[in-house]
């Protein structure tokens, strides 16, 4: 054989040696391991077309990033199911600062949101000293160097917990409601602002109930303070969604509550019980503004404490699965962050053993529970935990509730 005819035979076998090394999915060895290319994917990286042999090698596509929530997943799937559990749970604390010995409890057992109670005249930059003590002291609970939420309820009027100096002495949302939209917008991204300045990252604010004119102040929780932005479901969501976009912009995460509807009972679930409305239903007008919300895609939503017998008679909201599984997530499409009203010093819940409102809260479609007293917060993590482990469906739920407390805090983070 002529030295000729070897260098043509070894071009050739070069060359189907090259084109061979072509045709591995290049998805499958660059894309994350959490990844599972589609068979679309794969085929558009592993064929090629008749008569392309000649032609120069295409750039490989560049390996397809994970989503937020498939990095929620891998970080819950990092956690211990007692982590998970903590992850879920927001415990109160005094808004003038927590104590070493609280802090070391919450720290001890997971916890890793917090909700500041009561009303404080500490000014801004001194309620920042003791925020960042907070989150010091529970920032090594939360993984991938995510935030410590620090919740507050900041709406206005009577319901202001942070009253020093440097904090806006904003007035009721019935007085804000019939503010022009642009000042309604700059006020609200002051407060949003001035929360930022002192460590705040969430606020449970702002009110998205309807309380008809009829009712008025004799609709105990919402009415009688002011604390509804109208009296009609239009003007509701247009203040709402207002308020939902400057905390936004401020930096500062909005919860719209009380879902359904808190505008309609007389008396107030936070000292009474057997609160009950016997008028929204699936298609009352009430749901507009939570539907508003929905759509806008920007704010988290709170459950409220009382019953509703359209939805669900047997069981309070917080605990009713056709409620928050039901009708917010399936029927009206919300699949955010669902936190509850306080679940452990409301009258209409005592009944409940503590533990069990947050077991049965989560298990209902629920994501964080809220409880303003840090040593029963720290009973519900330890409840959560142990029904995880004795019951694996539940076990499930609890890891789909930390995803999202994930998700959420990676979206904050970006």
């Amino acid at each position: 054989m002529t030295t000729h005819v070897r260098q043509i035979m070894s071009l050739g076998l070069l060359s189907m040696l090259l084109l061979s090394s072509c045709s591995a999915p290049s998805s499958q060895t660059n894309a994350p391991s959490s990844q599972n290319p589609s068979p679309s994917t794969s085929s558009s990286q592993t064929s090629q077309a008749p008569g392309t042999a000649d032609r120069e090698e295409p750039t490989p596509a560049p390996s397809q990033q994970p989503t937020l929530r498939q990095q929620a997943e891998e970080l819950a799937d990092q956690l211990s199911t007692e982590q998970q559990a903590a992850s879920l749970v927001m415990a109160g604390v005094s808004a003038t600062g927590a104590g070493s010995s609280e802090l070391k409890a919450m720290k001890k057992q997971g916890l890793s949101n917090v909700f500041l109670r009561g009303r404080s005249h500490l000014s801004i930059k001194q309620t920042a000293v003791e925020v960042a003590a907070i989150t010091k002291a529970l920032k090594s609970n939360v993984p991938h160097d995510l935030p410590v939420w620090v919740a507050t309820d900041q709406e206005g009027g009577f319901v202001r917990v942070l009253q020093g100096d440097g904090f806006t002495k904003l007035p009721t949302a019935s007085k804000q409601g019939q503010w022009p939209e642009d000042k309604l917008s700059s006020a609200i991204k002051q407060v949003g602002e001035e929360l930022t300045d002192a460590g705040i990252n969430l606020n449970l604010a702002p009110v998205a109930d309807v309380v008809p004119a009829k009712v008025g102040t004799g609709n105990a929780p919402i009415g009688y303070f002011g604390r509804e932005y109208g009296a009609t479901s239009g003007e509701v969501s247009t203040a709402i969604t207002t308020v939902n976009d400057a905390l936004n912009d401020a930096g500062v995460q909005p919860v719209v509550k009380h879902f359904p509807g808190l505008g309609r009972v007389a008396k107030n679930t936070d000292v009474s019980s057997g609160v009950t409305d016997t008028v929204i239903g699936i298609d009352a007008s009430d749901l507009e503004p939570f539907k508003q919300a929905i759509a806008q895609d920007n704010s988290w939503v709170m459950i409220s404490n009382a019953r509703y017998t359209k939805i669900d008679a047997a069981n309070d909201a917080p605990f009713s699965s056709k409620l928050i599984s039901g009708l917010l997530r399936n029927e009206l499409g919300y699949q955010g962050v669902v936190i509850s009203d306080d679940l452990c010093e409301a009258k209409q819940v005592a009944q409940t053993p503590v533990g069990q409102r947050a077991i049965k809260f989560v298990a209902a479609g629920g994501t964080v529970p809220l409880c303003v007293k840090s040593g029963k917060a720290i009973t519900m993590v330890q409840a959560l935990g142990k029904e995880a482990k004795a019951n694996p469906k539940f076990a499930k739920q609890v890891r789909a509730a930390a995803t999202l407390v994930l998700e959420a805090k990676l979206r904050q983070r970006s």
